[in-house]
């Protein structure tokens, strides 16, 4: 199991820290912002809308714990936003409609929940501070429970005709703009250490108002905060995928990985852009490719690849097309068996070429290996099997449907007879393509009954298999996003 909370609370710990996102000198710098948001807190205590407060401490060099980029800032919270205290009443005035007063149970998940079960209270207990807005945080205030003292819920919009009960506290930005950053720095566990240890009793926990507004916190610019904001963002949609994937394969992350992989081959985990294009564009192009790369490698038109029917196995975002595997490129097998033999092989020469093998290329490193031909055999038999740089090896034997894409420096060479080699059209993004094999191949074992690929399907077969085109940007974004998330995968395995 992914303990995705651990990687959150990181995410939201570097934020903090600067580290998550780059310093530009055209965002201006904190201090400018600090006084932007005091000239807007003067105006709403000039128009009465607040009340004057008293002046917040200095800062000591010891509430500073630990450094910040040079354009940031460090300031009190209260500073920032107002806290503005839930409402007490009468047991017997509760009733089953009017305002809806939320309680502890009502924040949860960094959100606000709304339950059957919430109380009502008549209009007259209406006070519009009071009424939840949106951009408004609410913190859980007083409670017996030490694990939801300062828990703390986002309002996404605004609640009409919904204040907040005596033991929460709204903590209202001053300026709208810096909610979000707000948001993140109640999401931290810089914030909840501060505010359990400043609030522990004895047998009641109480977050008392200086516990909040004198809370030191660091403070961005504006522009760098919403590039913060929006890394978070970025960073805790892909954990919300693994949770809920984990919550189907807990116990299994293999299926996982597998899981994750297919939704992306099927465009569930990217946003789909009309600037990207079409694959039918892409497709054209592709098509016209791969005639050149045939002709220079000594391939033929398959003839046996099939026309794309109506019995596709799923659905696609509608600017992708449905094509065959074998469209995407130039599929080579190795030579058969008698075709090379221990007969053939030379000794290593600055002449010779190199024999790639099987057993090398499914351990990722297809350049070790013993085996060579004469130039002069390569010239005359061999050279449909030339490997060339970019070229992707596919093992056929042994470990099967591994994949390898070849580097820039190999030395020249063939491959033999338990390898294929796919050479792609530069319109598919070579680990796009390595995603939708392995997916592809293990629904074939499955589709086989069998638990295990004991064989590489029949080549024909492999080219007739349907390949969803998305437009080259989007191979791209899957990729990103795969790997992404593969990589918290293994982290925490």
């Amino acid at each position: 199991m992914i303990v995705t909370q651990a990687i959150r609370s990181k995410i939201l710990d570097l934020a903090m820290r600067g580290k998550l996102t780059e310093q530009l000198l055209e965002d201006g710098t904190a201090e400018e912002l600090y006084r932007q948001i005091q000239a807007e807190k003067q105006k709403l205590i000039k128009s009465g809308k607040i009340k004057k407060e008293k002046p917040l401490p200095e800062i000591s060099n010891d509430e500073v714990p630990f450094p910040i980029p040079n354009s940031w800032k460090w300031e009190r919270l209260g500073a920032l936003l107002r806290v503005i205290s839930g409402i007490s009443y009468e047991k017997s005035d509760v009733s089953t409609s009017g305002l809806r007063i939320l309680r502890g149970g009502n924040i949860q998940n960094t959100g606000i929940i709304l339950d059957h079960s919430d109380v009502f209270l008549p209009p007259a207990y209406k006070d519009d501070d009071k009424i939840v807005r949106k951009g408004d945080v609410i913190v859980v205030a007083s409670t017996g429970s030490e694990t939801a003292i300062g828990r703390a819920g986002y309002a996404e919009k605004d609640y009409e005709s919904t204040m907040i009960g005596a033991f929460l506290r709204i903590c209202r930005p001053i300026e709208p703009s810096i909610s979000m950053y707000i948001r993140a720095i109640f999401m931290s566990d810089y914030y909840l250490h501060h505010i359990r240890h400043e609030s522990k009793g004895t047998n009641i926990n109480n977050v008392k108002e200086k516990y909040i507004t004198h809370f030191v916190v660091p403070m961005p610019p504006l522009a760098e905060q919403h590039r913060i904001v929006a890394r978070i963002e970025q960073a805790f949609s892909a954990l919300d995928t693994i949770d809920a994937l984990q919550a189907k394969y807990a116990d299994n992350l293999a299926v996982l990985k597998s899981k994750l992989i297919d939704a992306a081959i099927r465009g569930k985990l990217t946003d789909q852009l009309p600037e990207d294009g079409t694959a039918e564009e892409l497709y054209r192009q592709i098509q016209a490719e791969k005639a050149r790369i045939i002709k220079e490698r000594n391939g033929r038109v398959d003839k046996a690849i099939k026309v794309v029917g109506e019995d596709v196995p799923y659905l696609i975002p509608a600017h992708w097309k449905w094509i065959r595997f074998g469209d995407v490129g130039l599929f080579k097998k190795g030579p058969f068996g008698s075709a090379l033999t221990k007969s053939m092989f030379v000794p290593k020469s600055a002449k010779a070429i190199k024999v790639y093998e099987q057993q090398h290329a499914i351990k990722k490193n297809p350049t070790i290996g013993t085996y060579y031909i004469s130039e002069s055999y390569f010239r005359d038999k061999m050279k449909g099997f030339e490997v060339k740089s970019g070229d992707i090896l596919i093992s056929c034997a042994g470990t099967i449907g591994e994949t390898y894409v070849m580097p820039n420096d190999i030395e020249p060479g063939i491959i033999n007879q338990a390898l294929m080699r796919v050479t792609l059209a530069s319109g598919i993004n070579k680990r796009f393509f390595q995603y939708y094999f392995d997916s592809r191949l293990k629904s074939s074992a499955k589709e086989g009954n069998g638990s295990a690929i004991v064989n590489i399907p029949p080549f024909d077969v492999i080219k007739n298999w349907y390949f969803p085109l998305p437009p080259l940007a989007e191979q791209k974004r899957i990729v990103e996003r795969v790997s992404e998330l593969l990589a918290v995968c293994d982290e925490l395995k």
